[in-house]
């Protein structure tokens, strides 16, 4: 009788994740959040401003590494929808701040952010208003002003166009939010040695 032999085979499961991550909030990030996944051994499929899909091989490395390895560059992983939903404000107000597009753009706050997340309104906004504990209305005006005050520095732009940068029909409409937000006007910000701004992932 001819013995047969078995051969055991094991085969690694691949699961492929979407992570949703908090404060991402510019290139730079992107490319911390995946120099950090890759060193974890993870397989990087891509990543952009608030998510990264990632392969991983097996069960290693588990959630509370990754989250852990977020954290040393003070991100982290968003693990309800509603947070994730919040964040997804966020990153989409960032990137509409930074697009340099407000000054053509005639879409409404609340018309842009329906038809890029695909929800209502109404919905987006009681999620935001529970979670930050502030409108997105007022949440957006402080991105413009930190945007603002980002500009003024630059000194490249007069303080009207700086205004029509950031989608105002005038300089009163800026200046009147920009001294109620920071307690002082443009010009005497501008004069200012050690000027204080806001990373835009600390602005609440």
């Amino acid at each position: 009788m001819n013995a047969v032999s078995s051969t055991s085979v094991y085969i690694t499961a691949m699961e492929k994740m979407t992570l949703h991550i908090k404060n991402m909030v510019c290139d730079r990030c992107e490319m911390v959040i995946e120099t950090a996944l890759k060193a974890l051994g993870l397989e990087v499929n891509y990543v952009q401003l608030g998510k990264a899909e990632v392969t991983r091989k097996g069960e290693k490395p588990s959630m509370h590494e990754i989250e852990k390895e977020l954290e040393r560059f003070n991100f982290g992983l968003i693990k309800d929808e509603e947070s994730v939903l919040v964040e997804k404000v966020k990153t989409s107000l960032i990137q509409w701040v930074d697009s340099g597009e407000l000054e053509t753009d005639e879409t409404s706050l609340s018309d842009y952010l329906a038809r890029k997340l695909n929800k209502s309104y109404a919905s987006i906004s009681r999620a935001f208003s529970r979670k930050e504990e502030i409108t997105i209305e007022k949440y957006f005006i402080r991105l413009k002003i930190e945007k603002a005050k980002e500009l003024v520095e630059y000194g490249n732009l007069s303080f009207s166009e700086i205004a029509y940068h950031l989608g105002y029909k005038n300089l009163q409409h800026l200046s009147r939010q920009f001294k109620e937000i920071t307690g002082m006007s443009m010009s005497e910000y501008q004069k200012l040695q050690n000027p204080g701004r806001k990373s835009l992932d600390k602005i609440s």
